[in-house]
């Protein structure tokens, strides 16, 4: 009650942490630069939303990490971050063991820069090292977790084989919207400038209405969702194939 938390990655564990510990009494800053819509409407107003990481390093008392691994967030924490941190900061990681650079957190335990390494991803290195408190990695190995993991991919999978709703996936943006029109049309294609112009302009000289269009992006690829009234054949599907830069298109 009273330190100050610092969650670096808001998504739907960080938001959950991030509200968990306000109601417990400490003060809450978070830093996310892809904060999406719906973490935010779930994010408690006591929060406070930081403007860099380096506001997080430097306000933190405990700093726990909710961001995915990819080369951009590799070594995250590590001897420059470390650096601008407070002394006798102590360090939360259940997201990723790569996000944590291991020999420069070891450094930092034994320096006493940092007061305690909490980690769910123990290693050769970690294991028995000063300061260190590992956790084996059973988070999601309960008969319940389990059994909630297979419902969800299965829920899920099914609301994008009937619905063409894409959530969780690993390359693709996550994309929900309400079916409003008689077909939807479904199209995976690279994020690059002017592909949707160009899938409009396919469907309108067609004489096609669009009812209702969603787009997403994430990195290299996009997704694009488009209600449209009346019957979408296989030569329209064909010509919307044909638009350089789209991948895949289905139908529903």
């Amino acid at each position: 009650m009273g330190k100050t938390l610092g969650v670096i990655g808001l998504g739907a564990i960080g938001v959950l942490v991030s509200n968990a510990a306000i109601s417990l009494g400490m003060r809450v800053v978070g830093y996310d630069p892809f904060l999406s819509v719906k973490a935010a409407l779930g994010l408690s107003p006591s929060v406070i939303n930081a403007k860099s990481i380096d506001e997080v390093y430097a306000e933190a008392d405990y700093i726990t990490l909710h961001l995915p691994y990819n080369a951009d967030t590799k070594n995250t924490v590590c001897e420059a971050s470390l650096s601008k941190m407070k002394e006798g900061v102590r360090i939360l990681n259940f997201a990723r063991g790569e996000l944590v650079n291991d020999d420069d957190i070891i450094k930092a335990l034994e320096a006493e820069k940092v007061s305690c390494y909490v980690t769910d991803f123990p290693d050769e290195k970690v294991i028995g090292a000063k300061g260190v408190v590992a956790i084996p990695h059973l988070g999601a190995s309960t008969p319940e977790s389990e059994d909630n993991c297979a419902y969800m991919a299965a829920v899920q999978v099914i609301d994008y084989l009937e619905n063409g709703n894409i959530k969780n996936s690993v390359n693709l943006p996550d994309a929900e919207m309400a079916i409003s029109g008689d077909t939807r049309i479904c199209v995976i294609h690279k994020n690059v400038p002017a592909i949707i112009s160009k899938l409009t302009t396919v469907l309108s000289g067609l004489n096609i209405n669009i009812e209702n269009m969603l787009n997403k992006s994430k990195k290299d690829y996009a997704y694009t969702l488009i209600d449209a009234d009346g019957t979408v054949d296989e030569s329209i599907k064909a010509q919307l194939e044909a638009i350089e830069g789209v991948i895949k298109v289905r139908c529903i």
